[in-house]
């Protein structure tokens, strides 16, 4: 019993928050944070002055599997953002970054052995600006458009008219030659 004076409270419920730190080689770490109350992690990466380097913000589904997320930088800018795609069983099979473009710049490329089990998954940095920038068009169709061969050619930054090739004269039809008539036009 609470002594006089005392009010007992009652006990907040438990967050089902785990949290981690994990040390690398270089002296710097990071920490991990999964709250499944919101199925959200979050990992903050520092450098080994203690510094934020990065942090990453995922949201997870039912498994507890990261599905998409965004990145950011030390001062809390967003740099970057990643989508997680998912076999047939509901396992990771492949995690794609993208910058703020669009262009993936990384790929984590997950594989299970016939036992089920996770293999070493691969990753591939590839860099964005060596790709062959391919990008959609706009089609204008309110615009009237030049046929084909009367496009305007740009020479000496004056603009000129491209002629088409002069037709071929017709030539007399069966009949025409048979009987030496006139030329069908």
């Amino acid at each position: 019993m609470p002594a006089l004076g005392q009010q007992r409270t009652a006990a907040a419920p438990t967050t089902p928050i785990v949290a981690k730190s994990t040390y690398h080689p270089d002296n710097s770490h990071s920490e991990t944070v999964v709250d499944k109350s919101t199925n959200e992690l979050t990992e903050s990466t520092f450098n080994s002055a203690g510094a934020l380097v990065s942090k990453k913000h995922y949201l997870l589904n039912e498994r507890g599997l990261p599905t998409q997320g965004h990145i950011y930088d030390g001062r809390g800018n967003l740099v970057a953002r990643s989508q997680v795609y998912f076999d047939e069983y509901g396992r990771a099979k492949e995690m794609r970054s993208f910058n703020l473009q669009g262009q993936c710049y990384q790929q984590v490329i997950y594989e299970y052995g016939s036992d089920g089990k996770a293999k070493q998954p691969k990753v591939i940095n590839v860099d964005p600006r060596a790709a062959p920038s391919i990008k959609p068009g706009v089609i204008d169709f309110t615009q009237s458009t030049p046929a084909p061969g009367m496009a305007a050619a740009q020479q000496g930054g004056a603009a000129q008219q491209v002629q088409p090739a002069p037709e071929p004269p017709k030539k007399k039809s069966f009949f025409g030659r048979l009987f030496g008539g006139k030329d069908k036009k």
